[in-house]
C-alpha cells in the first residue's frame, strides 16, 4: 500500500544527518552538503555503504510517541571494508520514497512534518580510511502539534534520483493519545503500594490491571475502588563485568532492553496514570557487586545508570544486592564502604528529582546503621525509601522492623535502623505472592495474623506495603490463590481492617480481577500481559 504524501508539510528533498545530543531542524537544500570530500561513485559501490540503526536490525525503525512526547533514536554509517580514503556523507529526507513505500502492515502513513524531527549533532556521517563504522548520530522525534496517527520519515544517504534500500532507513512514527483510565490511582493515604515486575515474564502493563476495593467488612460502604501501585520496580537488571576492561557494566538483558526501547508503549501509560517507574538492579553472579567496587568502577557505573534513566525517561532506580556471587576467584573481597559510596554517587548523579530506593537484604546492608563502617556515609541521607527484601514463598511473611525492641519476635531476620533514615520511609514487610496452599500448614503459614499485635501496639511506622513479582491470571499453581492472598495482606496491613477493630466499622480489601482476566469484548484470557516479544 502506498503511503499518503502530505503536501502541506512542505518537505520536498530534506537533508538530514543525526547526531548524539540536541536538535537542529532538517532544512531543504541540495542532496549533498559541503561536509567533506566524497569518494567517487565506483569506490562507494565497491565498498557497499549502508545506513544502519542501533535500534533495529532492519531498515525499518518503529518510533512510538505520546501526543506531545519526544524520543531519540541512533543511526550510523557502516561499510563492508575500509575505503581507500576517508570521506563524509550527509543523511537527508527523500520524500519521493514515500510514493512506493509499503511497511507490509496495511497501515497508511503520512510524511512526518519537518517540524517534528531534529538532529542534535548535525547531519554529517564521517568514515576514516581505517574504520568501517561512523560514530552514532541521533535523530530526535517530537509529537508536538501532531494528531494521533501514523507517520513515516525516510532517511537516506543515497544520491538524489538514485534510491538505494541499503542506504535508507524508514522511521515508522506512531503517535498515541496519553493514557487515561476509568480507575484513578489510589493516592496511598492508607496503603502506599510498591510493586516489582519481572520483565522476563510479563509486560509492565500488567500493573494497570491491579485494581483494589476497600469496603466495610459488614456492609456495602466502599471507601475506595481504585488502581494501585505507586512505585513500580522493573526487573531484571544486573551488575555485569567486563574482564578485558575491569568495568562494572549495567546489564539490561534482552527483555529489559526491549521494554525500555519501547518505553512509550510499556512505561509511559504507567507514568501518565501517576506511577513512578524505576529499574531494580541486582547482582549478576559474576562475583562483582555493589559491595566490592573500586572508586573508578563506582563513578563509571553511576554514569551508566544515569544515562539509562535519562534516555528512557525513568523515575529512578532501586538497589537490591542479591545473587552477586561474592568470593569468586580473581574478584575483590567485599567491604563495607563500597555500597554506601555507590549510593552516594548515584544520588549525586541522579539529583533529587529521581527516586533512589534500597532493598534491605542480608549482609550487604547489615552495617548501614554504623557510619564508621560505611566510611562516614549516612545512607539514609541519600535514599528516598528502603524496605525489606525478605519475601520467600517457602516462608511466612517476614516483619522486618528495625525499631521493634524484640526483633526476633516478629521476624527470622534482624536489621538495625539505617543511619538517618526516618521510619516513615521504611517498609517493614515485603509480601510474597504465594501459590495455592497444598497443605493446612502452608495455608496457616501464608496468613499474616501476627501483624495484628504489631499494629495494635502502634509499631506500624507508615503505610508502605511492598509486594514480590506480580502475577497475571494464569493457569498455574497461582490461579485462585495469589489474588486472595494479595487482598488478605492488604487487609492485615491496614489498621482499619475488621480483624483488628472487631466491629462492624472495620474495613477489608478485595482484589478486582475482572479486567486482569478479560481482554476486549469480555473474552476470558489467562495469558493477558505475558510478554509479547521473543
Amino acid at each position: 500500500m502506498k503511503t499518503i504524501l502530505d503536501l502541506q508539510t512542505g518537505v520536498v528533498t530534506l537533508l538530514c544527518t543525526a547526531a548524539l545530543a540536541g536538535l537542529t531542524a532538517c532544512e531543504a537544500d541540495p542532496v549533498m552538503q559541503e561536509s567533506g570530500k566524497l569518494p567517487d561513485k565506483g569506490s562507494i559501490e565497491e565498498v557497499h555503504v549502508m545506513l544502519c540503526s542501533s535500534n533495529s536490525v532492519e531498515n525499518r525503525v518503529d518510533v512510538l510517541l505520546t501526543e506531545g512526547g519526544v524520543m531519540t533514536k541512533n543511526f550510523y554509517l557502516r561499510q563492508t571494508q575500509p575505503a581507500a580514503a576517508g570521506y563524509s556523507l550527509d543523511a537527508w529526507c527523500d520524500a519521493s520514497l514515500l510514493n512506493d513505500y509499503d511497511a507490509g502492515d496495511e497501515i497508511e502513513r503520512t510524511l512526518l512534518p519537518e517540524a517534528n524531527y531534529e538532529f542534535p549533532d548535525g547531519k554529517t556521517l564521517d568514515l576514516s580510511a581505517a574504520t568501517q563504522r561512523s560514530e552514532l548520530k541521533r535523530i530526535k522525534f517530537s509529537a508536538t502539534g501532531l494528531a494521533a496517527g501514523e507517520y513515516v520519515l525516510p532517511l537516506t544517504v543515497a544520491e538524489q534520483d538514485a534510491p538505494d534500500e541499503n542506504k535508507t532507513l524508514y522511521y515508522n512514527v506512531s503517535v498515541r493519545q496519553p493514557y487515561t483510565d476509568e480507575y484513578a490511582l489510589h493516592d496511598g493515604h492508607d496503603l502506599f503500594f510498591v510493586f516489582y515486575i519481572n520483565t522476563n515474564d510479563f509486560q509492565p502493563l500488567l500493573v494497570l490491571d491491579y485494581i483494589m476495593q476497600k469496603k466495610l467488612a459488614r456492609g456495602s460502604t466502599v471507601a475506595w475502588h481504585e488502581a494501585v501501585g505507586n512505585i513500580v520496580n522493573l526487573r531484571t537488571v544486573q551488575v555485569g563485568y567486563d574482564a578485558a576492561t575491569s568495568r562494572a557494566l549495567l546489564n539490561l538483558g534482552s527483555d529489559m532492553t526491549y521494554v525500555l526501547s519501547q518505553s512509550t508503549k510499556y512505561i509511559r501509560p504507567l507514568q501518565e496514570h501517576g506511577r513512578k517507574v524505576c529499574i531494580s538492579i541486582e547482582g549478576g553472579g559474576t562475583g562483582l557487586g555493589f559491595c566490592n567496587l573500586t572508586d573508578t568502577q563506582i563513578e563509571d557505573f553511576a554514569a551508566q545508570v544515569k544515562t539509562v534513566i535519562e534516555q528512557y525517561g525513568l523515575d529512578g532506580v532501586n538497589l537490591w544486592d542479591r545473587n552477586s556471587g561474592y568470593g569468586k576467584e580473581g574478584m575483590p573481597a567485599v567491604n563495607t564502604t563500597s555500597y554506601p559510596k555507590l549510593i552516594k554517587a548515584l544520588r549525586e548523579a541522579l539529583g533529587t528529582e529521581k527516586l533512589l530506593t534500597l532493598t534491605v537484604y542480608e549482609e550487604p546492608t547489615a552495617t548501614f546503621w554504623n557510619t564508621e563502617a560505611t566510611g562516614g556515609i549516612a545512607v539514609g541521607d541519600y535514599i528516598d525509601y528502603a524496605w525489606s527484601g525478605y519475601n520467600s514463598e517457602s516462608e511466612a511473611p517476614q516483619l522486618l522492623d528495625p525499631w521493634h525492641p524484640e526483633q526476633e519476635y516478629v521476624s527470622a531476620y534482624t536489621q538495625k535502623p539505617i543511619a538517618n533514615l526516618p521510619k516513615e520511609r521504611y517498609g517493614c514487610v515485603n509480601f510474597p505472592i504465594y501459590p495455592a496452599a497444598r497443605t493446612e500448614e502452608e495455608a496457616m503459614m501464608q496468613e499474616p495474623g501476627f501483624l495484628i499485635d504489631w499494629i495494635l501496639a502502634d509499631y506500624r511506622p507508615n503505610n508502605i506495603i511492598v509486594f514480590d513479582d506480580l502475577h497475571a491470571h494464569l493457569q498455574d499453581n497461582y490461579e485462585t490463590a495469589w489474588d486472595g492472598t494479595f487482598a488478605m495482606h492488604c487487609t492485615f496491613m491496614d489498621p482499619e481492617n475488621n480483624l483488628i477493630l472487631g466491629s462492624r466499622k472495620g474495613y477489608n480489601y478485595l482484589f478486582d480481577k475482572d479486567r486482569l482476566s478479560n481482554i476486549s469484548e469480555g473474552i476470558y484470557n489467562y495469558g493477558k500481559w505475558l510478554k509479547d516479544w521473543n
